[in-house]
């Protein structure tokens, strides 16, 4: 695996534990192994510590219990980028939601709905607009 697809892998899988941050919370939690997770989150926030070293704990972690997705996700494991399930693509939107702390490949596109932007879990802030 070349550098960039590695930076990929680690970005999508970031995207993953982002978007499913609560279950990962409880399964580590049952396994007894939250301060896994919580040195991955610091990482990332902080970015004081490389964050893939971390997400391989976590998803070496979660594997051994059974878990096939890991913290990266069925997503994170295939070529193509992950698209936000039930909306339009990149051409069809205005507005894209990204990561605010440029750490992972999480996009969400706008709906006319929304009446905030969605938000990093963790992080605990807005994702970052871009307007297309």
């Amino acid at each position: 695996m070349t550098h960039d697809e590695s930076s990929a892998r680690v970005r999508r899988g970031l995207s993953y534990v982002c978007e499913h941050l609560d279950a990962l919370r409880e399964h580590l939690t049952e396994l007894g192994r939250t301060e896994e997770l919580d040195r991955l989150l610091r990482a990332v926030v902080d970015g004081t510590e490389d964050a893939a070293t971390h997400l391989e704990t976590v998803d070496r972690i979660v594997r051994a219990d059974g878990d096939a997705r890991g913290a990266y996700g069925a997503g994170a494991r295939t070529v193509r980028e992950p698209s936000p399930l039930g909306v339009g693509t990149a051409a069809e939107a205005d507005v894209a939601f990204l990561c605010p702390l440029n750490a992972c490949a999480r996009v969400e596109w706008a709906e006319p709905t929304m009446r905030t932007p969605p938000r990093c879990r963790m992080g605990d802030v807005p994702l970052r607009w871009v307007k297309g």
